[in-house]
């Protein structure tokens, strides 16, 4: 068991309790049940410590990277708390996946290190990662959230030009032009090939 932990790379406040082997179709796959161990946890409302545990949520099924190329399963059951301080119930967080998310974090690490390579599908990622194309649509639409209007949305015809600027970069900016609304996108400090290749 603590051989899988350290592969998952799971920290002190979960253990890994029981490894069942599971075949979808053809498809086999380890499911890993895991618990917290922490004794105590902090309240979100009144932010003292309790240790009342009030019930226990029903397991919930992660999908975490594959180990061996075989996909995985994590199994959690989370534990609601009480503080009697406050009187607030709430739920333990583990830290291993989101809110709403049914995916590890690592998972999707890995999901956005794919969607940078020009030469994987969404399909193909959805495949290798063992999770549905739709996930995999809303974890890009997530990560491009905070880039600004121009580069999410491309114009259809794409022009590109240089400018006499004097920039950190050297004596000719470039220049990335809408041509058919006639709008500048974005002005790059150098225009050449290795400045550009390697940050942008």
């Amino acid at each position: 068991m603590k051989e899988v932990e350290k592969i998952l790379g799971l920290g002190d406040d979960l253990k890994v309790t029981k490894i069942e082997e599971e075949i979808i179709g053809k498809q086999k796959y380890k499911n890993i049940y895991m618990e917290s161990t922490r004794k105590k946890v902090r309240c979100f409302k009144c932010n003292s410590f309790t240790k009342s545990i009030h019930d226990r949520l029903k397991p919930m099924k992660l999908k975490g990277l594959k180990i061996f190329e075989i996909p995985t399963n994590l199994i959690v059951t989370k534990r609601r708390f009480i503080c009697y301080k406050c009187n607030k119930r709430f739920t333990e967080e583990l830290n291993i996946n989101e809110k709403k998310s049914n995916i590890l974090n690592d998972l999707k690490k890995k999901i956005l290190k794919d969607l940078k390579d020009y030469n994987k599908s969404l399909k193909s990622i959805s495949e290798e990662n063992g999770v549905d194309d739709v996930t995999i649509r809303n974890i890009l639409l997530m990560a491009m959230k905070g880039y600004p209007e121009q580069v999410r949305l491309l114009p259809r015809v794409l022009s590109m030009d240089e400018t006499k600027l004097d920039t950190k970069e050297g004596k000719y900016a470039f220049v990335l032009n809408d041509p058919i609304h006639k709008r500048i996108l974005d002005i790059l400090p150098s225009r050449k090939k290795e400045y550009l290749i390697r940050d942008c």
